[in-house]
């Protein structure tokens, strides 16, 4: 408020006020006070030095008179304001207000303060406390009432400080990257004040459609929304909050860390809000426990010792599965042109248990080709649409790794989908399909170590129970033989026991045949053998002029010559001994090895198992070794022998899994 002037704010004299019988007062040079006659010295001295708006206003209302205060807070001089009606000076709603007490102080009331606004020329309304009351009755002034505006001072404007304060505020409020909003909080809910240009754009609103809404209607989904309310009662009621909140942006739903502040108080405080993205974060969080949850539901799985092999790769595919978000899970057993699917999930056609291809038409011939991992996350972006495998079986996403057992390729683990995949195949990924095929690797390798470990202790035990009784009986004939040669000297027992020595021979022949033929073959030991070439040599050792020969075409395979020899040998042997001298025997080739069969009697289904181990013969004379020694061959070359009647009843062998050589 400007400094007091006690001169400028004396009263002055005016033609129209009766003088009171004091001096006549000059009137100002400056005319800072209408003129009028001076109260008593009394009167006059305090409406000079009162610092508040002070007034006169004649019978009629008018302004006679004003202080400097008054002047300064109207913003117009004593000449413009001399002659102002309230209606001038005051709100239009304060008027009749101010009339009635004009009117109960000419009547000799006391009317009591009112509050009312002052109406400055130019600048914001001013509240003020009304205080009315008549001039003294010998100041010769019917009529006139004297009036006093208390005003609440006005705040002092901000230093330089404040405002370098202030605008530091506005700037970061604008240039921050996340959203801010400036709200009030009224009736509970959080109503948008301002947004900077960042709130914005993330939201996809403009400024003025967010001004005066609802924040929490405006951005939380209907699921959020009771969330959102209880966090802004927490903000009035702490003055703060943090929280991890999801919002509607215009791309859809995101995480927020949300942190706003209250900095103001009363019916509507007032605050800001600040959003910070943390989808990203979140998305990177929920990958991690999935990936987490899905190796150690992978651990349990492959550490169930209660389940079966065959179960585990059942459970792990579905897993597999679930965790890549693919619907199509399988492994495969490759050979040498086919690939035929063992263990499946999913509802692909073409993609069961049993079912097989070409290796040709294969996403699997494509994995051979790799050196570990192949993953395609859109096959026909990948080039692959002229492509049998696309072709025939329509997978737009596809992700498969190689199973070796010893080194060698046994087959392949995969997941698919029909559809191309959103996204690629992260390294994570990646890694999880790659575990699984390792594990599949190692288990196989176990079961084919231990199946080899079972059939050498099966051979171990039929060797010791061969040597314990097949060559005890022969042994004790020739010892009580020839202890009774000795007593006797008898020559006619040396024939018995030359037969139980000789037997004694074969026997021994036939399980070093069993221990020499059972040491597994690699690729080294192998060679092109001409079968034809080799049958012929080994009939040459047939004894039985009767017994015919017929080959078909026969294959050149890879095989080791000298073992293969001994297979065709006991073959040979086997069919003269149980079918008769006269026998007729066919050798002749299938997809992948060889058959050969007789048209003796055969051997009935039931007894097809039992005459491949070791030990078993129909012949009280035979060792039981002839077929176990070519059961053993088959299996260390990798070949599988089964049996089956042939085409004209009698027994027929069959060996499989043989690689063909070139002619």
């Amino acid at each position: 408020m400007p400094t007091h002037n006690p001169q400028a704010a004396r009263p002055h004299e005016d033609p129209s006020v009766p003088s009171s019988g004091g001096s006549a007062g000059v009137e100002d040079p400056d005319e800072t006070a209408a003129p009028m006659h001076t109260p008593a010295g009394f009167a006059d001295a305090v409406l000079a030095a009162l610092p508040d708006p002070v007034f006169v206003l004649d019978e009629n209302n008018a302004l006679v008179w004003s202080n400097e205060p008054l002047q300064s807070v109207l913003g117009d001089s004593a000449r413009a304001l001399r002659g102002r009606q309230p209606p001038a000076l005051f709100a239009d709603s304060d008027t009749a207000v101010v009339r009635e007490a004009f009117t109960a102080a000419r009547a000799g009331g006391t009317p009591a303060p009112a509050e009312v606004t002052l109406l400055p020329r130019g600048d914001a309304p001013r509240p003020c406390t009304l205080t009315v009351r008549p001039l003294p009755a010998d100041a010769d002034a019917p009529g006139h009432v004297v009036g006093i505006a208390r005003t609440a001072p006005r705040p002092a404007p901000p230093d330089a400080s404040l405002r370098r304060e202030r605008d530091r505020l506005a700037a970061l409020y604008s240039g921050l990257p996340s959203p801010v909003v400036h709200y009030r909080v009224q009736d509970g809910d959080a109503i948008a004040e301002g947004v900077n240009a960042a709130f914005a754009d993330i939201f996809g609103v403009s400024r003025d459609d967010v001004v005066g809404r609802n924040l929490d209607t405006l951005i939380a989904s209907d699921e959020q929304h009771t969330q959102a309310e209880a966090l802004t009662r927490k903000a009035v009621e702490t003055g703060s909050v943090q929280a991890e909140v999801v919002r509607t942006t215009k791309d859809g739903p995101r995480h927020f860390q949300l942190d706003s502040v209250l900095f103001s108080s009363g019916e509507t405080p007032e605050g800001f809000a600040i959003y910070t993205d943390v989808t990203e974060q979140k998305e990177r969080e929920q990958t991690l426990r999935k990936e987490q949850d899905a190796l150690r539901s992978m651990y349990r799985i492959t550490a169930d010792q209660t389940a079966s092999f065959e179960d585990k790769v059942q459970r792990l595919i579905d897993l597999g599965r679930e965790y890549l978000s693919l619907p199509y899970g399988f492994v495969t057993e490759i050979s040498e042109h086919t690939q035929r699917i063992l263990w499946a999930s999913g509802e692909h056609v073409l993609l069961q248990p049993g079912a097989s291809c070409p290796l040709s038409e294969s996403y699997c011939r494509k994995t051979m080709q790799e050196e570990s991992l192949l993953a395609i996350q859109d096959a026909a972006a990948a080039g692959w649409t002229g492509d049998p495998a696309y072709e025939t079986f329509d997978l737009g996403t596809y992700i498969g790794s190689q199973i070796l057992v010893d080194g060698d390729l046994y087959g392949t683990f995969c997941f698919a989908a029909s559809e191309p995949r959103a996204t690629s195949f992260t390294e994570r990924e990646r890694t999880f399909v790659e575990l699984m095929t390792r594990w599949a690797s190692y288990e196989l390798e176990h079961r084919r170590a231990t199946d080899q470990l079972e059939r050498q202790n099966e051979r171990l035990d039929n060797f010791a129970g061969l040597v314990a009784h097949d060559l005890r009986n022969p042994l004790n004939v020739a010892k009580g033989r020839l202890e009774l040669v000795e007593d006797t000297e008898d020559l006619s027992h040396l024939p018995s026991i030359d037969r139980a020595l000789t037997r004694m021979d074969e026997i021994i022949e036939d399980l070093l045949a069993i221990t020499w033929a059972g040491q597994s073959l690699g690729e080294a030991d192998l060679e092109p053998c001409d079968l034809a070439a080799l049958v012929a040599s080994c009939w040459e050792q047939v004894d039985t002029p009767q017994a015919r020969l017929v080959v078909d075409t026969a294959p050149c395979i890879y095989a080791d010559e000298t073992r293969l020899q001994r297979l065709l040998e006991n073959l040979f042997r086997n069919a003269t001994e149980h079918a008769g001298d006269d026998v007729t025997l066919r050798v002749g080739p299938l997809d992948d090895g060889f058959f050969v069969e007789d048209d003796g009697p055969g051997i009935p289904p039931e007894q097809r198992e039992k005459v491949l181990k070791a030990g078993y013969s129909s012949n009280e004379e035979g060792t039981g070794l002839g077929l176990s020694i070519v059961k053993t061959i088959a299996d260390a070359h990798g070949w599988s022998l089964s049996l089956a009647e042939g085409r004209e009843g009698g027994a027929r062998f069959e060996v499989t899994g043989v690689d063909l050589a070139a002619d």
